[in-house]
């Protein structure tokens, strides 16, 4: 887990860019499915290299993504892309607040989700 971290936080900024490339007007429809096709690689439990095997499964995590996120940042349209790392960098500073928020709302969700399998099961 402290290695992801790492790997976050190394790629944190690239991935705060994409995220206002996401929800910019102006970005392509087809760059916008690709960012969201790299998030969830990012977050899938099933990658090319599994998690499971020591070491190589986290060195995809840290190869893949962050060239995903170069790749993808080469493609964004140049207006767009310097819009969108001002936006970053006016709001990174609310990072912080953002990941706590979006934590409390994901253990929520998860939360929901084990209650309601929970109620299929044994009810």
């Amino acid at each position: 887990m402290n290695r992801l971290i790492m790997i976050f936080n190394l790629i944190r900024k690239d991935i705060v860019v994409m995220l206002f490339a996401l929800i910019n007007r102006r970005t392509p429809k087809a760059f916008r499915l690709a960012i969201l096709a790299a998030l969830i690689y990012f977050i899938s439990p099933i990658d090319i290299v599994p998690d499971a095997i020591p070491a190589a499964g986290l060195v995809d995590d840290a190869i893949i993504v962050p060239a995903i996120l170069a790749g993808l940042r080469q493609l964004l349209p140049p207006d767009v892309l310097e819009d969108c790392q001002h936006s970053a960098g006016h709001y990174g500073r609310f990072l912080p607040i953002v990941v706590v928020i979006a934590t409390i709302l994901l253990l929520l969700w998860t939360g929901i989700v084990i209650y309601g399998v929970y109620k299929l099961i044994f009810t």
